[in-house]
């Protein structure tokens, strides 16, 4: 390698560094695997993912027939299991016949994703109940065998046949599978009466097995249901991470070996999605490739990181009759908004019920969301952050290509609004309001007194009919040609 190319290759390194990307190949440990692809290489296996900005998680599995209660007893929702400290007998008895997935409830699920302008979708395979959705030679705890069911083949016939990309939720812990070892992190949920059940037929712990298990299903996953865009993995706490219990990097690259182009979040390592103190912290591309903020969006995002903040429309992830604190649709696009101006994608949640259909309310906030992303969706898809536009409180911005989109405070008003941005942030511009040819947006610049000197402001006249006749009051002002 000469000096030039050398100097090239470091300053690029510098680069990265800078935006707090990690600079590709890096070379694997006994808790890591390595990466072998380069930057380069990564930003193209990246780039659908991070063009499509909106997701559709669905938590659905045999918790759902629950809806929230055991035998009248309140406990959550996908949680209820250890929330009550249940065996995975007892567990099952209650919860089995209960489940009833309706013929299509995938095919819903799908066109419920279509109009509500969801790029990809991401389902429970397992979640930590041990309960599969697919057809698994490794075990008899399934819909398959329970209803004669494979959701999850359902589930991707019916994403794929309407264009959206698709992920695996998969849980690595596992109340129902015997030698799953809950003991590695003592902090780590797990049924208190499974643990007595299993210690008074003397049944072993043997991580070493379960692990084995594990790796059987993935393999599953990989190798039945024809490309896999994601795995979406959950979740790692304290010593239960990594190698030591899930044998991380070897799941890691069986997935790329069998679905070269997947994307892997972060969640075989130690992470919290609730712990702020991570925010700001370099992401290791050996542990995935993102970070997965859970039910909050980071003030300022992730400035060089992939991220994805992972939303509820209610309160529980899975369905519980008594959730009724439903976000408005209103909310909802609002955080869809600060996905877009700070960088990162919203995966958003639908509980379906024991027969598969999406409770109503949820229903409506996708669908009214929809229609807000029909005339607005321009300024989401493919968008990247703004930091270069100083903004009053309340307002925020993406960028796509050469089209900067201004994303306004909700507010009700029956007054004009000014904006005064400063001028050199911001280059030649022609406003309009997306969805509203008829609504004028002046413009002008102007000089206001500045410390030393008069400063230079873009000022922007919206009017209050811009609010009064956007979809769900929230408008978007584009600004055609603006440079930050």
């Amino acid at each position: 390698m000469n000096l030039k190319s050398f100097a090239m290759l470091a300053a690029a390194a510098l680069t990265l560094s800078a935006q707090g990307q990690q600079v590709l190949p890096v070379a694997g440990d006994e808790n890591h695997a390595a990466v072998t692809e380069t930057n380069e290489e990564r930003d193209v296996r990246m780039a659908w993912w991070r063009k499509a900005k909106f997701g559709m998680f669905i938590h659905y599995g045999l918790y759902s027939g629950l809806a929230g209660e055991f035998k009248g007893h309140p406990g959550g929702a996908e949680w209820i299991q250890t929330n009550l400290g249940l065996d995975t007998d007892t567990y099952a008895a209650e919860a089995l016949p209960l489940f009833k997935p309706a013929p299509g409830c995938a095919d819903a699920w799908a066109d419920l994703a279509l109009q509500a302008g969801c790029r990809y979708m991401v389902l429970t395979t397992k979640h930590h109940d041990g309960f599969a959705l697919f057809d698994t030679a490794t075990s008899d705890y399934s819909s398959a065998k329970a209803v004669n069911r494979d959701l999850v083949r359902e589930f991707v016939v019916a994403a794929r046949k309407r264009g959206m990309q698709i992920g695996f939720y998969h849980s690595v812990i596992d109340w129902h599978h015997p030698s799953y070892d809950n003991t590695i992190c003592p902090d780590l949920c797990y049924p208190v009466n499974q643990a007595k059940m299993l210690k008074e037929k003397g049944v072993p712990r043997n991580q070493a097995l379960y692990k084995i298990y594990l790796h059987n299903q993935v393999r599953e996953l990989m190798s039945n249901y024809g490309t896999v865009d994601i795995m979406w993995w959950d979740y790692s706490q304290g010593a239960a991470e990594g190698e030591r219990a899930w044998g991380a990097p070897a799941l890691m690259n069986m997935c790329r070996e069998m679905n070269p182009g997947v994307i892997m979040n972060n969640r075989l390592y130690s992470f919290s999605g609730f712990d702020t103190s991570k925010d700001g912290i370099e992401l290791d591309l050996r542990c995935g490739d993102y970070t997965t903020p859970e039910k909050r969006i980071p003030a300022k995002g992730y400035p060089g990181i992939d991220w994805e903040s992972c939303m509820t429309v209610g309160d529980k992830w899975g369905y519980n009759r008594y959730d009724v604190n439903f976000k408005s649709p209103a909310t909802v696009i609002r955080q869809l908004q600060q996905c877009a101006a700070r960088g990162g994608n919203l995966l958003l949640n639908i509980n379906p019920m024991a027969d598969g259909t999406v409770p109503q309310p949820v229903q409506e906030v996708f669908q009214r969301v929809g229609k807000w992303m029909q005339v607005n969706g321009e300024a989401i898809y493919e968008s990247s952050p703004v930091f270069e536009i100083t903004l009053p409180e309340g307002w925020m911005c993406s960028v796509v290509y050469e089209d900067t989109y201004l994303f306004p405070p909700d507010i009700a008003t029956t007054n004009d609004v000014e904006l005064l941005i400063p001028a050199h942030e911001i280059d030649t511009v022609e406003p309009e309001v997306l969805g509203q040819p008829d609504c004028k947006v002046e413009v002008e610049r102007i000089e206001l007194p500045g410390e030393d000197e008069p400063r230079a402001f873009m000022r922007f006249v919206i009017p209050a009919s811009a609010w009064q006749n956007a979809v769900e009051g929230l408008p978007v002002i584009k600004l055609i040609y603006a440079h930050g």
